[in-house]
């Protein structure tokens, strides 16, 4: 009774049970012969022989078999060798549908029906006992019988009568297919109402076993589901191969859910591995299109996991973990030599995992990008490609990775590809610590001798693309792009975007470059007026009389040693170098006083702003143009607001 309350469907095989039945039919034959002979001791008719043969042979054998029949029976009851019982009696199920009898037999519909329900019933049966059992060691039994039960199925199928294949009543009524009503007509076409059965209990089991927290029981049905997979691809059953990728779509999509729900991120990498497991039988079986289709599906998924970081960052983790499977895929593709063409494509979707055409990278918060483990996975992908040559692949890959100098900024764009560098450098075959999967370092590679040579790549394409967007935003020369690098290498975080967008920075690095001759010195007048930091920008606060634009209008006050007033007169800026201010005197009558100041406060309003700017400096003579000299100041201040 307790037996049979723990594994479901119990009673049915000990009615079934020869032994047993022959006990118990044994038992009621000897309890009604003694019932006999009392009866006839009551009436007086008294038969010695009987009793004797009762008492004396027939409940000593009782009395012999007993025990033996009680541990027969907890054998029998043993949760292992009931699976192993339904296991075996549905296999001869299953072998006899191949039989002669069997197919003459097949254009029977009740008999047809009557071996539908049977092998139905026999995975309900172990479904019921997966549900209610305990040990996972026995549920593990059962995960693995119920693979092994559906491979030898497909195995035998093609030598099964066309006939069975039509779904019965009974199977139409069966409690996995309630809700499939509509395709009870594409299963007959592809004969896979039985295989329909056994996915959809894998799949609730699928479930179960992660709500429950045995990730090993879980991930160990992925596993069987690989298996039944390559059974399907060795017997080139291209629906059940379908069938197959849509069970791993879906167990995606509900290990998806659960990681959302319980941020846990484990089901998912662990499926992953299987996933790929899968796509690898489909490889070395050279199925091209579904391995393109499948490509597509993990990038897919990888995408809606990197959508869901804000949510739940711990399972960013899952789409390393999937872009790993893909380069495994890709390396062993390429030493396959598959065509070019569709290693191109494959190769395109593992570097759309986290950043798809139609995916804006601005939602992802910039920790990812930072900490990118993807990156480094396609990093590891370009040095195989680069250590087998591959040209092309490794250009691909490395414009890709460039796409997030937009996002990172340049000095952040270097410092991730060091730490990136140094992983690749550093990491080892294996990890420090252990996981479902063992201590497996996924970012490991073998080519570390390639890191330096696509390292000095990336930097090259980087300054190539940085150089030409400059470039083309500003309207810059050769020489003025060359001399803005120059500076922008000056800076502490080493970056052109700290050159070009902070005139401080600007005008900080512009007194530490050497050899500025005629053409460098034109270059650098050139690039302040591009770069609008001169007084022209309303927005920029000048603090440095190099600021000062050509054409602005000077009231300059000096004096001359030896007296006490100040000459006062107005002037216009005709040039404004690193090195002087020219300016050209516009009351003629005081132009020749000019050479003689001893000092100069200057005083000047620019043309589009509302301020009005002072500063003293000492004056450095007539050039040999006419035009005065004044020598550079950063202590301008503000003296007054309009």
């Amino acid at each position: 009774s307790i037996a049979s309350q723990s594994i479901p469907k119990l009673i049915d095989f000990y009615m079934r049970d020869i032994r047993s039945l022959l006990y118990i039919w044994f038992l009621i034959i000897s309890g009604g012969h003694a019932l006999i002979i009392k009866i006839y001791g009551e009436i007086g008719l008294v038969r010695e022989p009987s009793r004797i043969f009762n008492t004396h042979f027939l409940l000593s054998i009782c009395a012999i078999i007993a025990f033996p029949y009680v541990f027969y029976i907890l054998r029998f009851t043993k949760p292992t060798n009931i699976i192993n019982h339904i296991y075996n009696n549905n296999m001869d199920q299953i072998k006899a549908l191949t039989s002669s009898r069997s197919h003459a037999l097949a254009h029977i519909p009740k008999v047809v029906e009557q071996q539908q329900y049977s092998m139905f019933e026999s995975l309900n049966q172990l479904d019921d006992i997966l549900e209610f059992i305990d040990f996972k060691e026995v549920k593990a039994d059962i995960i693995s019988d119920m693979s092994r039960t559906i491979q030898n199925y497909i195995r035998l199928k093609p030598y099964i009568h066309t006939d069975f294949f039509k779904v019965s009543p009974r199977v139409r009524t069966d409690m996995s297919f309630k809700t499939l009503f509509d395709q009870f007509g594409e299963m007959e076409r592809n004969q896979s109402f039985y295989e329909q059965k056994c996915f959809r209990l894998l799949n609730n089991n699928y479930i179960k076993l992660m709500e429950k927290g045995e990730f090993d029981l879980s991930s160990m049905l992925a596993g069987e589901v690989a298996k039944i997979g390559l059974t399907a691809i060795e017997s080139e059953d291209e629906d059940l191969i379908e069938l197959v990728i849509i069970r791993f779509n879906t167990f995606f999509r509900m290990a998806f859910k659960h990681a959302v729900g319980t941020n846990e991120p484990r089901n998912i990498y662990n499926l992953s591995f299987f996933y790929g497991q899968f796509i690898k039988y489909l490889v070395e079986h050279k199925k091209v299109d579904h391995v393109k289709r499948c490509f597509g599906y993990l990038r897919f998924y990888g995408v809606e996991i990197a959508k869901a970081f804000p949510r739940v960052p711990s399972v960013y983790f899952d789409v390393a973990a999937i872009a790993f499977e893909m380069k495994k895929l890709l390396e062993q593709i390429h030493h396959d030599r598959w065509d070019m063409e569709i290693q191109t494509a494959l190769v395109n979707e593992i570097l759309q995992v986290d950043n798809p055409p139609d995916f804006n990278k601005d939602d992802l918060d910039q920790g990812i990008q930072i900490n990118n483990t993807v990156r480094n996975i396609q990093f590891g992908l370009a040095l195989f490609y680069q250590s087998e040559g591959v040209e092309e692949f490794v250009e691909q890959i490395a414009k890709d990775i460039l796409d997030d100098l937009d996002y990172l900024g340049e000095s952040t764009f270097y410092r991730v590809l060091g730490m990136t560098e140094g992983l690749m450098r550093f990491a080892g075959p294996t990890f420090w610590e252990d996981t479902d999967r063992g201590n497996v370092n996924i970012f490991f590679t073998p080519n570390k001798d390639q890191i330096d040579g696509f390292k000095q790549r990336l930097h090259d394409l980087a300054e190539a693309q940085l150089k030409k967007e400059t470039t083309d935003k500003y309207l810059l020369t050769n020489t003025e792009m060359d001399l803005l690098w120059e500076m922008s290498r000056l800076t502490k975080e080493k970056e052109v975007e700290q050159i070009i967008t902070k005139a401080e920075n600007f005008e900080l690095i512009l007194t530490e470059l050497d050899n500025i001759d005629g053409t460098r010195l034109e270059a650098l007048v050139s690039l302040r007026e591009k770069l609008n930091f001169n007084s022209e920008n309303p927005k920029l606060i000048v603090t440095n009389s190099r600021q000062v634009a050509v054409g602005t209008e000077l009231q300059i006050a000096g004096k001359i040693s030896g007296r006490k007033e100040q000459l006062e007169f107005k002037a216009v800026v005709q040039s404004n170098t690193p090195n002087f201010l020219f300016v050209k005197v516009i009351d003629s009558g005081e132009s020749a006083a000019v050479d003689k100041f001893s000092s100069l406060t200057v005083r000047f309003r620019p043309m589009r702003q509302k301020m009005i700017y002072q500063y003293q400096v000492a004056p450095q003579g007539i050039g040999a143009n006419g035009l005065l000299r004044i020598a550079h100041s950063g202590l301008i201040k503000i003296v007054e607001e309009i």
